[in-house]
C-alpha cells in the first residue's frame, strides 16, 4: 500500500513539474513574440524601415516629381464620373472633307475678354470661384449667339505626378467644362476637348506660383464663315 502511495505521489510531482516547465516555455515564447511586435511597431513609428526617407527641405516636400499618382480630392470623388455619358460631336475637327479644320487652325483666346483661362486647385477638376462660373456663363451666352463658332477646350496640369495621371486629370477638367456648357444649352457639336496633361506649361518652374498657373483650362476658337 505504501508503495502505491509513493507511486501516486511521484506521478503527481512529475505531472506538476512538467506543467511548470510547459508554462515557463510558453511564457518565454510569448515574451519573445511581444518583443518582436514592439520592435516592429517602434520601427514603424520612428520610420526606421528601409523604404523611409527624410525630406531635406520644403522644396523637396512640395516638388514630388517622382510621384506616380496624386489622390483625387475627397469632395470630388462623388463627381468623378458624373456627366461623362454626354455624347461627343458627330463632326471630327481636321477630318478630310469636313467643314471644321484641325486644332492647329483654331485661334488662341489669351487676349479675349470672354474666353478667359479657368484655373484649378491641386488635383481638382471643377472650378472653385464665382468668377470662374461667371466666365463660363459668359462663354455659354456667346456660343449660343454664335452657332458657327467652335471651341477646343484644353485641359492642363502642373508638372507633379506621372504623365498618365496628368493626362487623365486634364481630361476630367476639359470634360467638366464641356459638360457645364452643354447644360447651359450650348450645342455639343460646337465643343471639342483635348488634354495635354503637364506637357504644355504656361510657366516653367518648380514653385507653387508656377504650378497654380499651369493647372488650367484654356480655349481655342474657330469661326466658320
Amino acid at each position: 500500500m505504501r508503495t502505491v502511495r509513493s507511486l501516486i505521489l511521484f506521478s503527481c510531482i512529475s505531472i506538476g513539474f512538467s506543467s511548470c516547465i510547459g508554462t515557463i516555455a510558453d511564457t518565454w515564447e510569448n515574451t519573445k513574440t511581444l518583443s518582436r511586435v514592439i520592435s516592429s511597431k517602434t520601427q514603424s513609428i520612428f520610420k526606421t524601415d528601409s523604404e523611409s526617407q527624410l525630406v531635406k527641405d520644403s522644396e523637396e516636400l512640395f516638388y514630388a516629381s517622382n510621384i506616380d499618382y496624386i489622390p483625387l480630392a475627397e469632395d470630388e470623388l462623388s463627381a468623378q464620373f458624373v456627366d461623362y455619358a454626354i455624347s461627343q460631336s458627330k463632326t471630327t475637327p481636321g477630318e478630310e472633307g469636313g467643314s471644321i479644320p484641325g486644332i492647329d487652325k483654331f485661334k488662341s483666346t489669351q487676349n479675349s475678354s470672354t474666353f478667359t483661362t479657368i484655373y484649378f486647385q491641386t488635383d481638382y477638376h471643377t472650378p472653385k470661384t464665382k468668377e470662374d462660373y461667371a466666365t463660363l456663363h459668359s462663354i455659354a451666352t456667346y456660343l449660343k449667339k454664335h452657332p458657327k463658332t467652335y471651341v477646343f477646350i484644353e485641359g492642363h496640369c502642373d508638372e507633379r505626378a506621372s504623365e498618365a495621371y496628368n493626362l487623365s486629370l486634364g481630361t476630367r477638367r476639359s470634360n467638366y467644362i464641356r459638360n457645364f456648357l452643354i447644360k447651359e444649352n450650348v450645342s455639343k457639336d460646337q465643343l471639342f476637348t483635348i488634354s495635354y496633361g503637364k506637357e504644355k506649361p504656361a510657366i516653367r518652374g518648380h514653385t507653387r506660383e508656377a504650378w497654380a498657373k499651369n493647372r488650367r483650362v484654356e480655349f481655342k476658337i474657330y469661326e466658320r464663315r
